[in-house]
């Protein structure tokens, strides 16, 4: 599903904050075969610097390495992924999904069952880019993920930059305080959330914008608590169990799941 803009516009403070998180999961980079070659980026009246270039490529090979470690394989550093990026609305919207996607208030997009990504470009094309990057990733090792999953994972992975030749994660702070909002009004449903499971969310902006929200929360506390939580979800989840079950299980009940997650974002800035 693609981003909406409210989603990007959420990451815009990403290069504006002074607190950072240098990412050290895997020793980047090192191992990760990953090239320009496998990611394909062309441009349709518009260009990106080198600098873009260099990050979005960075990046992709850091999903890559994620993917593989989440998923006990090697097969993602050589997926091929085309990328279309266009510098004009009219040559988006004649793009196989452009004008729906445009009405859905979005920038770009992966192609269903291809590994085919078509993006408008804009202040937020990175971000763009490297969330509809992390569905060709997640889709390349999973047959119809959640739709939690497969965005929350996307939204974190959008909010990656690349500064001094280092990978940086910031939190998304406006995210991260719609989370303590909806807890603090009682309308955070964490067990309805995850056990709706719907393929695609519905609703208003601002309710799509929540199931965004609630999505990367998930992943962000799952990431900071174990990255192995993500492992045996994933694991898990390709055999068939539900998230729900899982995270009770992984926790010693979904109560306690639910309070440690509760206490994490209370203690976030």
């Amino acid at each position: 599903m693609p981003a909406p803009r409210s989603l990007n516009l959420c990451c815009k403070f990403v290069l504006s904050r002074k607190f950072r998180i240098v990412l050290v999961l895997f020793l980047l980079f090192t191992n990760s075969t990953l090239t320009a070659q496998n990611l394909r980026i062309e441009k349709i009246h518009c260009s990106l610097s080198k600098a873009n270039l260099a990050s979005i490529q960075k990046i992709a090979r850091y999903e890559a390495t994620f993917y593989n470690a989440v998923f006990d394989t090697e097969k993602n550093d050589s997926l091929a992924i085309r990328v279309r990026i266009f510098g004009r609305q009219e040559d988006f919207k004649q793009t196989p999904d452009g004008e729906n996607v445009l009405h859905l208030s979005s920038d770009g997009y992966l192609l269903a069952n291809t590994n085919q990504i078509f993006v408008l470009k804009s202040e937020h094309v990175n971000s763009v880019l490297l969330h509809e990057i992390s569905h060709a990733f997640l889709h390349n090792n999973m047959r119809n993920p959640p739709q939690w999953f497969d965005e929350g994972l996307a939204t974190y992975f959008g909010s990656l930059t690349v500064e001094k030749d280092k990978l940086f994660y910031t939190p998304i702070t406006g995210r991260i305080q719609r989370i303590r909002e909806m807890n603090q009004n009682g309308t955070l449903k964490l067990a309805d959330f995850l056990n709706k499971n719907e393929r695609r969310w519905t609703g208003t902006d601002s309710q799509i914008s929540d199931q965004y929200t609630i999505a990367y929360s998930l992943i962000y506390f799952l990431i900071k608590t174990n990255l192995n939580l993500v492992k045996h979800l994933a694991d898990e989840l390709n055999n068939g169990q539900s998230a729900f079950t899982i995270l009770s299980q992984d926790f010693g009940g979904f109560e306690f799941f639910q309070s440690k997650y509760i206490k994490f974002y209370q203690q976030q800035s």
